[in-house]
């Protein structure tokens, strides 16, 4: 008998502890994994300080780290026309705290290299367009011109061989140049940099002609007459440069080209903490302060979803494309 009861308190207690365990799991597991973020957040800039992207970037992280509840710091990787950071960032953990700011070159890339060592359609996520900036066409203070048809009849003239700059092989800058060209049928030489920085102290000095560029970098120095703007490649005049005719005010309906600026992640990340980071950026993108930087730096703010995002960036790609193939231009 005495066995029968111990034996049978046994069960009991069995069963009690199991129903106090089953009672008490949720939460002990809700407690091991803490809401994101929990720690710095790292946003991949994929060119050097003092860039277009660099401005940008720097322009929306203390607002985002306060949204977020913790840092989120500029980090520059350049090189490789971006290739370097977007690898980076597509090979990074699926974590949330490694991020990328997009640039032209994620659409225009896999038509200009034969081989990445990641694709942007498979290995990254675009979160939320922040703002485009229609593609600004700059000339050196000693040039010449007053105008695109001025420009265009120079270089037909061969009285001289016009250069224009980038910020490397196959950016923004040098794209928006080669479909200048084919659109107009002129001929000029591309002078890569390794970055807008360089190529904007060499205009300014008169050592290249032209660059297409981003309104943010150029305007200061349009307003500054360290530079001449010719004309921009919006659907409206930029409130940042508004004596600046657009192309198709200058007789070009057909060139559009601009540059724009976007967060993605590492494709894997989960459900949970891509909304985490869009509502923070949908948030970010209503603040007053955040609407009044854009504009004053000439940018479109974008209001778009994520879907929105990866819509663009596949008919920007195959746009690109087109170019790429009419220009021949291959940097592997």
């Amino acid at each position: 008998m005495f066995l029968e009861n111990r034996d049978m308190c046994k069960s009991l207690m069995a069963i009690v502890l199991t129903a106090v365990a089953l009672s008490i799991s949720p939460s002990v597991f809700a407690q091991k994994a803490p809401a994101y973020p929990t720690q710095t957040i790292s946003l991949v800039v994929a060119f050097s300080a003092g860039g277009a992207a660099d401005i940008v970037a720097r322009s929306i992280t203390p607002k985002l780290s306060a949204l977020l509840n913790t840092s989120v710091v500029v980090e520059n990787k350049p090189g490789a026309n971006g290739n370097i950071a977007a690898s980076y960032v597509a090979k990074a953990s699926a974590d949330g705290y490694t991020l990328l700011m997009g640039f032209p070159g994620l659409a225009s890339n896999p038509s200009l290299y034969k081989k990445l060592t990641y694709d942007p359609a498979k290995d990254l996520l675009p979160i939320k367009m922040l703002a485009n900036a229609p593609v600004l066409l700059v000339v050196a203070p000693n040039l010449p011109v007053s105008s695109v048809a001025d420009l265009i009849a120079l270089a037909k003239s061969r009285e001289k061989q016009l250069n224009f700059g980038s910020g490397g092989q196959g950016a923004s800058g040098h794209m928006a140049g080669e479909l200048f060209k084919m659109l107009t049928g002129i001929q000029m030489q591309h002078v890569p940099y390794k970055g807008g920085g360089p190529a904007l102290n060499d205009l300014m000095g008169g050592q290249i002609d032209l660059i297409f560029d981003s309104v943010p970098s150029s305007a200061p120095l349009v307003q500054g007459k360290k530079i001449k703007a010719l004309a921009i490649a919006g659907v409206q005049r930029s409130e940042a440069v508004p004596e600046v005719p657009t192309f198709a005010q200058s007789g070009w309906t057909e060139y559009y080209s601009d540059t724009w600026f976007g967060i993605l992640a590492p494709k894997a990340i989960s459900v949970d903490i891509r909304d985490r980071l869009l509502t923070a950026l949908t948030a970010l993108m209503a603040d007053p302060t955040i609407a009044l930087s854009f504009k004053n730096m000439g940018l479109i703010p974008n209001g778009g979803s994520s879907k929105d995002f990866e819509i663009f960036l596949a008919n920007e790609t195959a746009k690109w494309a087109r170019v790429v193939e009419a220009a021949k231009i291959s940097l592997d």
